[in-house]
């Protein structure tokens, strides 16, 4: 009899736990974009505020003040998801930046006004970049957090810098070349969820907007003015940034 009511049990706890986990839905691990995972493109914009650059023809150094200027780019990047509090990111950068000569000045002493200084300063830039974005809201969940991800990064890779046909009023263009040197970058900045701002519209789905900072540098570019004197430069800029990403 003891026999009998000991196999009863089991075998109706055997029952009981093969209903109990009927009852219970399967475990899935999470989905890439669930994590955030994913291919993005994007494009960058930006206002730049470049430091002088300089040269030196016919035995004196002429320093350039430039205007404000631009720059614009395309990116195509992956997000690798959430890890812990930070979500790493890669991506490629080429763009194209110009800024409008304000003013030469020689070897510090006055100077040729901006009425008679003539001149651009172009630069193709091309960069590998990584990012940590900083979620401040956990995965999934919804609120103001979710909107804002702060970001630091940066990129190294080379720029092409022009010096094109910069020069002075009635003395006539002293310089119109180009060198291409190593490059980096530093930024900073927020991005900004427009799904989650824009929640009715699905022309933003998976969209972020970034609104940053960026140091831009370039060394020792090497130029040849029209007298056929050489000399070396740095090349770098202050930024304010905005741009676009679209994650598939």
């Amino acid at each position: 009899m003891n026999r009998l009511l000991f196999a009863a049990l089991i075998s109706t706890s055997l029952v009981s736990a093969a209903s109990a986990a009927d009852m219970v839905a399967p475990m899935t691990p999470p989905s890439a974009s669930d994590n955030g995972m994913g291919f993005y493109i994007g494009s960058l914009s930006s206002v730049n505020f470049l430091k002088h650059t300089n040269f030196d023809i016919a035995g004196v150094n002429v320093n350039t003040k430039y205007d404000t200027g631009y720059y614009s780019a395309i990116r195509a990047g992956y997000n690798f998801g959430s890890y812990g509090y930070v979500a790493p990111r890669v991506e490629l950068e080429v763009g194209y930046g110009s800024a409008s000569v304000d003013e030469h000045r020689v070897s510090g002493f006055g100077g040729v006004g901006s009425i008679d200084s003539y001149g651009d300063v172009n630069t193709i830039q091309g960069f590998l970049n990584g990012y940590l974005d900083i979620p401040l809201a956990p995965n999934g969940e919804t609120g103001v957090l979710s909107v804002f991800t702060p970001y630091v990064g940066g990129g190294i890779g080379a720029m092409n810098v022009k010096l094109r046909k910069q020069g002075i009023g009635g003395v006539g263009t002293l310089i119109n070349d180009n060198d291409t040197a190593f490059a980096y970058h530093l930024d900073a900045g927020v991005g900004i969820n427009l799904q989650s701002v824009f929640s009715g519209s699905s022309i933003f789905e998976k969209t972020t907007l970034d609104i940053g900072y960026r140091f831009t540098a370039a060394d020792s570019l090497k130029f040849t003015a029209r007298d056929g004197s050489s000399s070396n430069t740095d090349f770098s800029s202050n930024a304010v940034t905005i741009g676009l990403r679209k994650q598939f």
